[in-house]
């Protein structure tokens, strides 16, 4: 099979000539065209995608390492990723590092090694900065999805986890509640940090009751959510309404508010957050109230952002934010 130096001998040009008729670039007499033109056509020679992204320095392919692409969760973000990319012509290959930074720090090395022309990862874990550094150390072409790091000069696709967890909480508020719980998801992560400083913050501002009892942790856990709000049920005053950082925390709520012979939404109103329920919880669960995230919309943010990033790397990094949607249902009316 010929190659790129195998057509320019026979031709009698440079390599550089074969690659500019190969990319159709301007540089080349009508003569040396033609006649590469026909060498190539006499060799039946086709580019190697490899050696021509080695040649033009770029893949028109973008890494994504994030930790589990199995997780329902993430299908809408890996759909706006993958529709993004599509959309401008790129190719992406996805990295699934399982909650191992050691593997994810490796996939890290293999995308930067050639084979893509920039990197987006996801992760909101604290242990997630030590990716989020060696990303933009590595990467010509980053952005960063659910981190807000200073140091890192990579673009950054955020969600506003304080501003949603203040419109839930104040929504219970305007509703009339008057002893309002939060219940919080994973506390490793800054979003769950967020989202209980939204919570107090609203609490705050409106001269809410907030003391010891208000807040129960359940770290993202449906099983610890039940136990912390069974056992807070059955000691002081009875809450009348419960935020929860996110969705599975929730019915673990709901099923200590059931046991209690309480009613959801007439006795206690619950809010979760995520948007990330599945179908089958219906069957079981009344239709839960909750702020959806747009992950499909910033899946596609972030691929346009890194392409922009590709084809104009000076500039100083760029954020953009997104908001979380109030969707009322069954649990708070």
């Amino acid at each position: 099979m010929a190659t790129i130096s195998d057509i320019a001998r026979q031709a009698n040009v440079s390599r550089t000539l074969v690659s500019r008729v190969l990319n159709n670039k301007p540089g080349v007499s009508p003569e040396n065209r033609r006649k590469i033109l026909e060498v190539i056509k006499e060799n039946n020679y086709v580019p190697n995608g490899l050696a021509k992204s080695l040649v033009l320095q770029k893949t028109n392919t973008i890494g994504v390492v994030m930790d589990d692409l199995c997780n329902d969760f993430f299908f809408q973000l890996i759909r706006g990723l993958q529709d993004g990319a599509e959309a401008q012509d790129y190719n992406i290959l996805f990295c699934s590092g399982r909650r191992d930074m050691a593997a994810k720090l490796k996939y890290v090395d293999y995308l930067t090694s050639g084979c893509t022309d920039g990197i987006i990862a996801y992760g909101s874990c604290f242990d997630d900065e030590a990716l989020f550094r060696y990303v933009a150390s590595k990467a010509a072409s980053s952005v960063l999805i659910e981190s807000n790091l200073n140091d890192c000069r990579s673009d950054k696709i955020l969600l506003d986890n304080f501003r949603g967890a203040y419109t839930a909480t104040e929504h219970l508020i305007k509703q009339g509640r008057k002893n309002i719980v939060h219940v919080t998801c994973d506390m490793n992560y800054d979003v769950g940090l967020e989202r209980l400083n939204g919570f107090v913050s609203a609490m705050h501002d409106y001269r809410m009751p907030l003391g010891p009892d208000s807040i129960l942790y359940a770290d993202h856990f449906e099983d610890i959510a039940y136990q912390q709000m069974k056992r807070r049920l059955t000691h002081g005053e009875r809450p009348d309404a419960c935020f929860a950082g996110a969705d599975k925390p929730a019915f673990g709520v709901w099923r200590a508010v059931r046991e209690a012979g309480l009613s959801v939404p007439e006795d206690l109103s619950l809010i979760g957050f995520d948007d990330d329920v599945p179908d089958s919880k219906d069957i079981l669960f009344p239709a839960l109230s909750t702020m959806r995230q747009p992950l499909y919309e910033m899946g596609q943010a972030a691929v346009s952002l890194l392409i922009d990033r590709i084809h104009h790397p000076e500039g100083d990094p760029v954020i953009q934010t997104f908001e979380s949607e109030l969707v009322l249902r069954e649990t708070c009316r």
